[in-house]
């Protein structure tokens, strides 16, 4: 896989035009979050989407055992949260700032779809959302069916701590560390 795919597939970013996102979120609450804090948790019933518009978050399931496996990292300009609350089950996944000062923006779910329907970008919504699905799809698969190394090659992303790729990925911190020391991993990335 090429760099810029495996860019694309690590940071999962779907995000309208910059005027379209403003009208979107128009007078909607701005809250500004500390490295950790949470946006929303698992079992709870979301009712709004969000917009980051500065920093960066994570997205992550953790099992009964308290491992936890990343599904997404989200960057500045993406949405979060929309899936779950259209679902409006309780939440599977935690959604958490992971730097100091990022900033979200907060709608509820029907003013959001309804301006989406306003807006006229409908079919370009549906789009995206079927491209956060084939991104999960690429994931699980690659966690799935590649060795560390393997994983590190698609998910590789200097912005991201070797913690963080591993919770990514599925493989421990130690295992990243040695594919990353590993001078032969940067040769062989200049071949993809």
């Amino acid at each position: 896989m090429g760099k810029e795919q495996s860019f694309n597939i690590t940071n999962m970013r779907n995000f309208f035009a910059k005027e379209n996102m403003e009208k979107l979120f128009a007078d909607c609450p701005t809250i500004t979050l500390k490295k950790n804090e949470c946006i929303y948790a698992t079992e709870q019933i979301l009712t709004d989407v969000f917009w980051v518009s500065q920093g960066m978050v994570e997205v992550f399931i953790t099992n009964e055992q308290g491992h936890k496996q990343v599904v997404a990292f989200h960057y500045p300009d993406s949405i979060v949260g929309e899936i779950e609350a259209l679902y409006g089950d309780p939440c599977g996944l935690t959604c958490i700032a992971l730097k100091n000062n990022t900033v979200v923006h907060k709608c509820n779910i029907e003013v959001f779809f309804n301006r989406v329907l306003e807006l006229g970008l409908m079919r370009q919504y549906v789009s995206m959302l079927a491209g956060k699905t084939h991104t999960n799809v690429l994931q699980l698969a690659t966690v799935a069916l590649d060795d560390c190394e393997g994983r590190v090659r698609t998910y590789y992303n200097s912005e991201l701590t070797h913690q963080q790729m591993a919770e990514l990925i599925g493989c421990s911190r130690v295992q990243v560390t040695r594919v990353l020391n590993n001078p032969n991993f940067y040769n062989s990335e200049k071949d993809h």
